[in-house]
């Protein structure tokens, strides 16, 4: 295996924002109306940052996520725009490239596994990190009726707790527009404290 850590520089653990943050809206929103909206976005691009942490190991790297109907490419770039991971999925299989090294696979899962040594649910996660529980999630909403925290509770999801924060309204392909986090923190509990594993993502831009 692999780890992601030994091929990064080792960071602080923070995400600050070069831009201010969206406040979310000032009234409550139609919770089946947003879903809905967000479950309509197919293709979508974030920027951003993203920090690692599993045990004492953590980094942080600036974030591209280009993502059409689960076909995607994800990459990861130090503060000179260098790529040092990037990961393409398509329906003809999953590459990685990481420390001048090709990784192919049919699922993506393995090649972040191998890496990184982190179980993420990628299918899940497409949905996670635009504020969309999937079926079986266990949500609580915010005071404005947007998804706060979920949990999942998929067999493959290895337990995971995602929380969200800074809502911003993000204009749709079709002109309408959708309620989208600026602010993603998932954490995977383990038994062993030293396998415990949070990822936090903090985005700039979204475009749909």
């Amino acid at each position: 295996m692999i780890r992601l850590f030994s091929i990064l520089f080792t960071l602080c653990f923070v995400l600050s924002a070069c831009t201010t943050a969206p406040k979310g809206p000032e009234n409550a929103v139609n919770l089946t109306a947003q879903l809905e909206k967000v479950a309509d976005v197919h293709q979508w691009q974030m920027r951003g940052k993203i920090a690692f942490r599993q045990g004492k190991e953590a980094a942080s790297l600036n974030l591209v996520w280009k993502n059409d109907s689960g076909d995607f490419d994800f990459r990861l770039t130090n503060f000179l725009g260098v790529s040092l991971v990037s990961l393409n999925v398509s329906d003809k299989g999953s590459t990685l490239e990481a420390d001048g090294e090709t990784y192919v696979d049919a699922l993506p899962e393995p090649l972040i596994y191998q890496i990184t040594g982190m179980v993420i649910p990628v299918k899940p996660l497409l949905s996670w990190v635009k504020g969309l529980p999937i079926e079986g999630d266990k949500f609580t909403l915010t005071e404005k009726g947007l998804v706060d925290t979920l949990e999942s509770d998929c067999k493959t999801c290895q337990n995971w707790k995602v929380s969200y924060g800074n809502y911003g309204s993000v204009k749709m392909a079709n002109g309408d527009a959708v309620w989208l986090p600026h602010s993603i923190s998932l954490t995977q509990d383990a038994a062993s404290s030293t396998a415990h594993t949070q990822l936090k993502i903090k985005i700039y831009q979204w475009n749909l």
